[in-house]
């Protein structure tokens, strides 16, 4: 029999492996097969390809092949995805919360990864009837779409769906995109006019230099002047605001002395003009204004993208639900537009966004993040779910009570996002040296021009003008707090909600890192560490015997035995035992579970036949599977780590020898006033990690708390940072983001000091005119923000490394 090669195969719309197999699967399902057809992994990726090949937008592949994404994920689309129900997304309610207009939707879109979806996207107009623009936001993964009158935005919404990209209605503060838009709208106003002005002025400049003499050359000269006046005070008018601003609060920021230097040229122009003089600078005035007001408009761009709020309750409450659209029958939507009254139900493992009363059915739900429980609640019809809430299993239905900006949660989460916002030490003293600095290049300025006054006043005021526009303090303004900020929503994306911006600061100077044990370094929670068996049927018995039973040990016994896969034998009757443990009769035998006698350190449990011992099991509180891994990174990257436990010495003896403590790292049985001590005592930067509110004092000794357990507000009064998932695996990621927010900083102040130091020398020297001076300005601005940006990014591919 000859041995066939296995053949492989590429999806053309996802590019996922094809076997062997699957070819021949596609084969007999009726797809088009042979040289030169493409194949596809799955009814969805095909049909997508066949939207795209019917509109003319197969030269999507040849861009996506020439600009692959950064990240490799594959566009698959499963086919059961392609037909979502989008009807809720013409509903008048969701038109009022998602549309400031009523024509007007953003949609973030799962599955935007490359150049190639920008240009798909962008096309939407052109094979989708209902849609007049649709503008992308790569960086955001979000699409804008305007539809055209009796346009359908369920259609829409289906149509980007079966593109691939499934989409998610975003809410809208409509007053916020209401302010932002007027305010982007006057600042274009502002560039067009100085724009257009400046243009004809250069026109008449270049009559100027090009010789024009006489009463032509003073005609020239009084349309200059008179076209600068709007440039010179309706589009120079935000620096002049902002000047007046700062002097009003005797303090110097960088629109001072751009403000006094227009100033001064305006006058220097005027009174030449007046004279009959040449010393006219009303062209290089308004060109000046004109690239500041540019410069300024796209770093705000940039920096409307990137340091904005950390929206933490955006982060934690804005998934999809199921929304009843009328009776029987649910639509997917986004929780951010559920209305108070609205019937949802909550998909397994996501967190509850609402508010909900249960309306019909029966939920567990894990209120850990509210409560600090970690046991799940039972609830049922009438019962109150709060947002916060993990749902775990259950078909219930939830009639909202609260959106999830009205819950309790999102209030916490509001106030911990307003803490984060507020500036950090270095941010501060970096605030500092920007006056310094901005007060420095003004001396120097003055000096200038006081040096070349008598000689040549104009050669002086240029070159000062020079200096002062090309040193800008942009690495205070914009890259420190971007730092900080881009820090504070790397984590949040990972589930740590960070207190303040001086968390990140003291932890990348860190050196020894304190750990609690007990449901830190451990689960918590009492759970089989050890057994010992011979017959599937015992653990049955075991089951049987302690399935009913309250106990914490008896639920571990519990969990094991139906983890291990066993029915529970039914017993006849089961009574509890005077010296602890259950005693059940079933065909003429007596069972018994009952302690063993043992070191101390765990407990032992017997099961016992007719006072025949068959199997024995040792309960303890399990060490978490990832504190391995998270203690050798800890290790590795050069700290010192302890255990600071109140809990038994045998018992924290033993966890610290299995995870590679030290005697003189291991302390136990400690009050939380003497862990508080320890920690005063390291003489060092430290960190505490514990659980929640019982850890108070050591967080408050440490230079940052972190809490791992406990409910969200109350560990937030104690701690600097919270994790909202219960394990520590986003411990290394944090340093992470510290150390990486820092190199950004320094970076970032190393290289602004040298553009500074270099350009300053050369615009003193003459070297550099006013319009190169604004020229580079904002290259060297943008140059600051873009490393910033690349820290995030620099990061990214570490952590997808590690």
């Amino acid at each position: 029999m000859k041995t066939m090669t296995p053949t492989v195969a590429f999806c053309r719309h996802c590019q996922s492996e094809i076997s062997s197999p699957a070819v021949q699967s596609i084969s007999r399902t009726g797809s088009r097969t042979g040289p030169g057809v493409p194949l596809f992994c799955c009814a969805g990726c095909e049909a997508v390809h066949g939207i795209l090949e019917k509109h003319g937008l197969t030269s999507f592949y040849q861009l996506r092949d020439a600009n692959p994404p950064i990240c490799a994920v594959p566009m698959q689309v499963a086919i059961e995805d392609m037909h979502r129900d989008y009807r809720a997304y013409d509903e008048p309610g969701f038109l009022k919360a998602a549309s400031s207009d009523g024509n007007r939707v953003r949609f973030f879109l799962e599955g935007m990864s490359c150049s190639a979806c920008v240009w798909l996207l962008e096309k939407l107009p052109d094979f989708c009837t209902d849609v007049i623009s649709a503008r992308v936001n790569m960086a955001a993964s979000t699409i804008e779409v305007v539809r055209r009158p009796g346009g359908s935005f369920s259609f829409i919404a289906t149509t980007l769906n079966q593109l691939g990209y499934k989409p998610h209605a975003l809410k809208t503060d409509e007053s916020t995109i209401r302010l932002q838009t007027r305010e982007r709208r006057y600042d274009l106003i502002r560039i067009g006019i100085s724009a257009a002005l400046t243009g004809n002025i250069m026109i008449m400049a270049v009559s100027l230099y090009g010789g024009a003499t006489g009463e032509l050359a003073w005609l020239f000269q009084i349309v200059a002047a008179c076209l600068s006046v709007p440039v010179l005070s309706y589009g120079a008018w935000p620096f002049y605001r902002s000047a007046l601003a700062s002097l009003r609060l005797r303090r110097l920021n960088i629109d001072v002395p751009i403000a006094l230097a227009i100033l001064v040229g305006v006058l220097t122009s005027v009174v030449s003009l007046a004279r009959g003089g040449t010393d006219l600078y009303f062209d290089s005035l308004s060109m000046l204004v004109f690239l500041l007001l540019s410069s300024r408009f796209l770093l705000k761009s940039i920096q409307d993208t990137n340091l904005q709020a950390t929206h933490l309750e955006d982060d934690l409450l804005v998934g999809t639900v199921e929304k009843e659209v009328r009776s029987g029958v649910w639509a997917e939507t986004s929780a951010s537009v559920l209305q108070i009254g609205d019937r949802v139900k909550i998909q397994v493992g996501s967190l509850v966004p609402i508010d909900g009363l249960v309306d019909s059915g029966f939920a567990k739900v894990n209120a850990a993040v509210l409560t600090g429980e970690s046991a799940n609640l039972n609830v049922s019809v009438g019962d109150v779910v709060e947002a916060g809430c993990r749902y775990v299993s259950g078909d219930s239905v939830l009639r909202v009570l609260k959106t999830p900006r009205q819950t309790r949660l999102a209030g916490i989460l509001k106030e911990t996002e307003r803490l984060a916002e507020t500036k950090s030490k270095f941010v501060h003293l970096s605030d500092l040296g920007a006056q310094y600095f901005i007060a420095i290049v003004f001396m120097l300025a003055t000096g200038v021009v006081l040096f070349f006054f008598k000689a040549n006043p104009a050669e002086g005021i240029s070159r000062a003008l020079a200096l002062i526009i090309v040193t800008c303090p942009c690495v205070f303004g914009i890259a420190i707090p971007l730092s900080m900020a881009m820090a504070i929503r790397k984590a949040a994306r990972r589930g740590v909600i960070i207190k303040s911006a001086d968390a990140i600061e003291k932890l990348w100077s860190a050196q020894k890192v304190f750990f609690d044990k007990t449901a830190t370094l451990t689960t918590g929670k009492m759970t089989v560490v050890r057994s010992c068996y011979s017959k599937q049927s015992d653990l049955g018995i075991l089951r049987g015997l302690e399935q009913d039973q309250l106990h914490p040990i008896a639920q571990s016994l519990t969990r094991y035995a139906t983890t291990e896969g066993a029915a529970a034998v039914q017993f006849q009757s089961i009574e509890k035992l005077a010296t602890g443990g259950v005693s059940g009769f079933i065909d003429g035998f007596t069972y018994k579970v009952r302690p063993l006698p043992g070191s101390g350190i765990n407990a032992n449990f017997g099961l016992f036949q007719n006072e025949r011992i068959i199997a024995d099991f040792e309960v303890g509180d399990e060490i978490r599977p990832e504190t391995f891994r998270v203690l050798t990174w800890l290790r590795k990257a050069g700290l010192e780590t302890h255990i600071l436990s109140g809990d038994r010495k045998p018992i924290v003896d033993q966890c610290a020898a299995k995870l590679g403590f030290s005697q003189t790292e291991t302390r136990a049985q400690m009050t939380p006033e003497e862990k508080a001590k320890v920690i005063i005592a390291s003489g060092s930067n430290s960190v505490m990690i514990g659980d929640g509110a019982n850890d108070a004092s050591a967080f408050a000794a440490a230079s940052v708390g972190i809490a791992v357990h406990g409910s969200l507000d109350v560990s937030l009064r104690a701690a600097d940072m919270y994790l909202t998932q219960p394990n520590l695996e986003s411990i290394p990621a944090l340093f992470q983001i510290a150390r990486s927010a820092k190199s950004a900083i320094y970076r970032n102040l190393a290289f602004s000091a040298s553009f500074n130091i270099a350009a300053g020398a050369l615009a003193i020297m003459g070297e550099m005119t006013p319009l190169w001076a604004a020229v580079l300005m904002p290259l060297s601005s943008l140059t600051v923000l873009l490393s910033a940006l690349f820290s995030s990014r620099q990061f990214q591919t570490l952590e997808a490394r590690t």
